[in-house]
């Protein structure tokens, strides 16, 4: 009950000037009615009951309007993490974190923001939280699996991300549990992960490539055509640059070497 009353103050203070007045005039209104309504006698109080319920939508109505174009933090640093613009994000969301409002959507998010800046262990460590916390839900998982594949720990990321798919994480997951079998050595799992995620990529070039890519190595598939190459290496050479330092990273600069060739 304190948290809903201190966000709904916090939020009433960047309401517009007249959006605060007409709030407060109906709740001040408000009181006295609901208190003539009960002195009322019964047969009469069809119309105090009214009059009540009218500055209730009326007050909800205030309300609304004034929240018309106000979000949450965590959606606006979803925003920011869609647009790219991780720093920024990040910023939101270890603000959350510090004041102990970050549920496990905003460790998942800024776990993935962490990977996304390059700082892996940071990233291991907030979506091992979230983990913790919630054990039951897929995408703090899948997260942690995505991580723990950028840092090189394939069989750990293979546990995460096959226990993601466990609790209802979608199909195209299997891309990622696939190329961490792949990068592990495990070729027929691989195989048999690749081959199932590869119909569902259509729309997704750079994962995609990759899938063809890495089937073409296990000789399941031709390789990927030039246009997919163009279309979906930037993806890959960013991925590459970003975790340079890992085992991960430093395989896939030598397949970004390779897919260059084809184009």
């Amino acid at each position: 009950m304190g948290y809903v009353l201190k966000a709904f103050l916090e939020g009433f203070r960047h309401w517009e000037r007249p959006a605060q007045l007409a709030f407060v005039l109906a709740v001040v209104l408000l009181i006295p009615a609901i208190i003539l309504t009960a002195n009322t006698p019964l047969e009469g109080r069809g119309l105090a009951i009214g009059g009540v319920m009218a500055l209730i939508i009326t007050a909800q109505g205030i309300f609304m309007w004034a929240n018309r174009s106000m979000v949450t933090p965590f959606t606006r640093a979803q925003r920011l993490y869609l647009k790219g613009d991780f720093e920024a994000a990040r910023a939101i969301l270890e603000d959350l974190r510090s004041q102990n409002e970050a549920d496990a959507n905003a460790l998942t998010l800024l776990g993935n923001t962490y990977r996304q800046l390059g700082q892996l262990s940071e990233s291991a460590a907030v979506l091992y939280e979230a983990v913790d916390k919630h054990p039951d839900l897929y995408f703090p998982i899948y997260g942690f699996g995505r991580t723990l594949l950028s840092d090189g720990e394939y069989a750990r990321a293979i546990e995460m991300i096959a226990r993601a798919l466990e609790l209802g994480a979608p199909p195209v997951v299997r891309f990622d549990l696939g190329e961490a079998y792949y990068r592990s050595g495990e070729a027929q799992a691989a195989l048999d992960a690749l081959q199932t995620v590869l119909p569902l990529l259509r729309e997704d070039p750079p994962r995609r490539l990759m899938a063809t890519f890495l089937l073409h190595q296990l000789g399941a598939v031709s390789a990927p055509t030039a246009a997919l190459v163009r279309e979906g290496l930037p993806y890959w050479e960013a991925n590459a640059l970003r975790f340079q330092q890992s085992l991960y990273g430093r395989a896939l600069a030598e397949d970004v070497d390779i897919l260059k060739t084809l184009m």
